[in-house]
């Protein structure tokens, strides 16, 4: 029987060369995540105190190198086939392929992002000082997407924040607009009642006087009602401010919509305020005309 030769030429023994240093290299991965693996074993069995001392004596590695082996078998040990027998797995994720240093770099990457980088930047191929550079511009990428993330969640729970202080003060504002209604019913009633009892004096008649205790009484009543009513009212419009002055670079639009809303309030109350209450009209000068006028027609004694 004849035995067939292949001629060998560079390039098959390039591939063959190739082939046994991704074998070499992905040995060298597996083998590491098994040292890992029981570097882990072990430490949960070594005295408390002991584990650096063990280390040392008994395999000659320190802290450092330890920790990085058991960190390589907690992000690659469930994923590399090779652990479980099955090297061929049509399913084995990118990061099976990888040798030793490169896992190592790719330590740096969060294992979420991790097996979409591979698959983005053909790990495969790159040298370590430019996987290096890459996963460094990908955690600095990671870093600044997070900083916005915070961010942008802290500018949303300021806004609601405002949102709910806004709320407040639009509250506190249609309860001093319902006062204010009440406040012109009361004046609207004052003067339709003194208005009625005019139509009843004559000119001989005189209200009767206020005794004085009567008359301070009254005033100091009337003087502290003035002074929480306009203590509240600056303060109400001292804390609309600072709510306008907070929500200007967060949300502008909304910022002058309630200052046109709050404009046409002090407006409407400033109005008011010129003349107020209004100026009663009553028959008294036409009455007391009158009287003038008889008056002078009496015959003198």
């Amino acid at each position: 029987m004849t035995k067939l030769s292949v001629e060998r030429t560079p390039l098959i023994i390039a591939a063959e060369i190739n082939m046994i240093n991704q074998q070499t290299k992905k040995a060298l991965l597996t083998g590491a995540v098994e040292i890992g693996k029981r570097l882990k074993e072990a430490k949960a069995l070594v005295p408390h105190g002991e584990w650096g001392k063990w280390l040392e004596e008994s395999v000659n590695y320190s802290q450092r190198t330890a920790d990085k082996l058991m960190q390589l078998f907690d992000e690659y040990g469930h994923k590399l086939p090779a652990l479980s027998g099955d090297d061929s797995s049509p399913n084995s994720p990118p990061e099976a392929n990888l040798g030793y240093t490169k896992a190592l770099i790719l330590l740096g990457i969060p294992e979420e992002e991790r097996e979409q980088f591979v698959l983005d930047n053909d790990v495969g191929s790159m040298t370590r000082k430019e996987l290096q550079e890459a996963v460094q511009e990908k955690k600095q990428a990671l870093q600044e997407k997070d900083e916005a993330n915070k961010e942008r969640d802290q500018a949303i729970e300021e806004k609601n924040d405002l949102q709910k202080e806004l709320d407040e003060k639009d509250s506190k504002i249609t309860e001093l607009i319902t006062q204010n209604t009440e406040l012109e019913s009361q004046v609207s009633d004052y003067k339709q009642n003194y208005e009625n009892g005019q139509r009843n004096v004559t000119p001989q008649q005189k209200e009767p006087e206020k005794a004085p205790e009567e008359t301070a009484s009254a005033r100091k009543i009337t003087d502290v009602q003035f002074t929480i009513h306009r203590d509240n009212m600056l303060s109400a419009y001292n804390e609309l401010l600072k709510t306008l002055a907070a929500l200007a670079p967060t949300d502008p639009k909304l910022k002058e919509e309630y200052r046109e809303t709050a404009h046409g309030i002090v407006e409407t109350m400033a109005k008011r305020l010129k003349v107020y209450p209004p100026e009663i009209q009553t028959n008294l000068k036409i009455r007391t005309h009158t009287t003038t006028l008889l008056s002078a027609q009496k015959p003198s004694n």
